[in-house]
Order: structure tokens, then sequence, then C-alpha cells
């Protein structure tokens, strides 16, 4: 899943730090982190490889700057391209169902095939 042609996905060897760099478009320490609300210390110590932020901040990074949480997680190593690529089931809570697609929904199941 590496970046062709200008795509600006994240390549498989991109690191977190060059991530940064890339999406900031040259911004400095500062202007990063007056973007995504962290202190520019954190924001030093990622550009230098000492520390990596925790998921939640990786993705306040990308949604700073427009750009998927799914890339910046792999960028950060949270996440592999391998595991991006399977597709997410997303399931509703039980008490977010309408009362009558739920009832539906039981009696399917209740119901014998064949």
């Amino acid at each position: 899943m590496g970046s062709s042609g200008g795509t600006g996905a994240v390549t498989a060897a991109e690191t977190w730090p060059e991530y940064v760099r890339r999406i900031s478009g040259g911004a400095t320490q500062a202007q990063i982190a007056e973007r995504i609300g962290v202190g520019r210390l954190s924001v030093c110590n990622w550009l230098h490889g000492k520390t990596r932020p925790k998921a939640e901040t990786v993705i306040s990074v990308a949604r700073a700057y427009r750009r998927s949480p799914v890339e910046a997680l792999i960028a950060a190593s949270y996440l592999s391209s391998d595991e991006a690529e399977h597709p997410v089931e997303i399931r509703v809570s039980l008490a977010e169902v309408d009362s009558r697609d739920l009832g539906a929904e039981v009696l399917r199941r209740l119901t014998p095939v064949g």
C-alpha cells in the first residue's frame, strides 16, 4: 500500500517523523504544535524520534491536516498496511435499533429455513 505518483498516501517505509514533516508542509514545530493542540516539546520529540504520540493524538494530527486517520496510524506504527486493507464491521448497539427492526430480526432468526 505504498505511495504512487503523488497520491500523498503514506508509504510502508515512512516513519512517524517523516509523515509529520510531509503533511505539515514544512511548518515549524511551534506551528505544528499550535495546530494540533499539543506542546512544542512533544512535536520536537516526535520529529527527533524520541517519542511516539498516543493513538488518539495521531488521529488528531491527521484530522488537523485533513488526512486519513488510518494513514496516520500506519505511519505511527499502530496499524500495518495489511491490517488497514481488511474491511471493518461496525455493530450497532441494540439500544439504537428501531423496535420494528429488532422484532423483524427476531422473527427472521426464529423462522425455520427450508
